[in-house]
């Protein structure tokens, strides 16, 4: 399941993996490099690291902007710098959520994804099977396109969660683990 209204993302995918399965892959340093270049992206930087009880990752990408509405396009040139962080938690019943937050410079103005996500097990699927969900709003510092800025960031970064969950269920497939679909 997936939903992108003006400004909000909400994803739904599940995996053929326990919720520590998945957050592994998720949070390995090869699985993120891995991620950005499913995406075309250029990868700047990638740090994992463990603090508090918690799993940090952050990606730094150039990222394309090929496939954007073109009235956009021809603003932002042929790429974005985009920060990707996310901080991982035990939600201390078998799974664990994050906060994300995700920062772009676009036409000189933030584009920020802010969000949670988690990792579940799935109560309506086979044993280790996970239910991972997303949900983030859209904002982007933009008078009078704002909006519409909005929506094509959510739908772009639909996109991009589609690609991530599908090089995860390679990822998972590889180490053993059959996959699932969304």
């Amino acid at each position: 399941m997936s939903g992108a209204g003006p400004g909000r993302i909400t994803e739904e995918h599940r995996y053929a993996a326990t919720p520590a399965e998945v957050l592994a892959a998720l949070t390995d340093r090869d699985f993120l490099t891995g991620y950005a270049a499913e995406l075309g992206a250029r990868l700047d930087g990638v740090a994992v690291s463990g603090e508090d009880g918690a799993t940090h990752t952050e990606l730094r990408l150039g990222v394309p902007t090929r496939g954007i509405p073109p009235a956009f396009a021809r603003f932002v040139g042929a790429e974005v710098a985009v920060r990707d962080v996310r901080s991982w938690r035990s939600d201390r019943a078998g799974g664990f959520a994050a906060d994300t937050e995700v920062r772009a410079r676009i036409f000189g103005r933030d584009a920020v994804v802010l969000g949670t996500s988690t990792l579940t097990p799935d109560a309506d699927g086979a044993p280790a099977t996970t239910l991972a969900v997303t949900r983030a709003r859209v904002s982007v510092d933009a008078p009078l396109v704002g909006r519409q800025a909005e929506s094509a960031v959510a739908q772009l970064v639909t996109v991009v969660l589609l690609r991530e969950a599908e090089l995860l269920r390679r990822r998972l497939a590889g180490s053993g683990r059959a996959s699932s679909s969304p």
